[in-house]
Order: C-alpha cells, then sequence, then structure tokens
C-alpha cells in the first residue's frame, strides 16, 4: 500500500476510519439495518470549465481522471437508497 510510506498518510487514513467506525456505531445505536452496507471511495475534482494547468492537460489528453483532486472521501450506502441499487 501506498500508506506505508508517508506516515502522515496513514494517520489520516487511520483516522478516517475512526470516523467511519463512530458513524457506523452511531446508525447501529439508532437502530439502522446495515446488513445491506456498501461503502464506497469518491473523488471530487475540479470543474470542467477549470483551467488550471493540469485540467488543461487532462482535456488535451481526453482523461477527465487527470483532474486536479479537491477531496477524497467515502461515501456509506445502507441498502435504503442511493448506490448502484
Amino acid at each position: 500500500m501506498i500508506f506505508r510510506r508517508d506516515p502522515r498518510k496513514k494517520a489520516l487514513l487511520e483516522m478516517a476510519a475512526k470516523q467511519v467506525e463512530k458513524v457506523l456505531r452511531e446508525m447501529q445505536d439508532d437502530g439502522a439495518d446495515l446488513s445491506k452496507l456498501r461503502i464506497k471511495k469518491f473523488q471530487k475534482t475540479h470543474f470542467t470549465t477549470c483551467a488550471c494547468p493540469q485540467c488543461l492537460e487532462a482535456q488535451r489528453r481526453k482523461d477527465p481522471r487527470l483532474r486536479g483532486i479537491l477531496e477524497d472521501g467515502f461515501k456509506i450506502f445502507t441498502g435504503e437508497g442511493g448506490g448502484d441499487e
């Protein structure tokens, strides 16, 4: 994994995992059915009209995955709508 090389990224991942655990515990305590739980990673990128060098290169190569990343995160789906259902 890439997290082994950078201790800051490892600490960030551990902090995110603790937050996810906290949210899941709260959902379970509220009586939510977590049997159909799914977690998906997402990345929010720059707008399509962005003119930064990284986005211009992505547009030139016609590859949206090369756009600048604004945010990394996780979405939690409990089977009550949302996701690929």
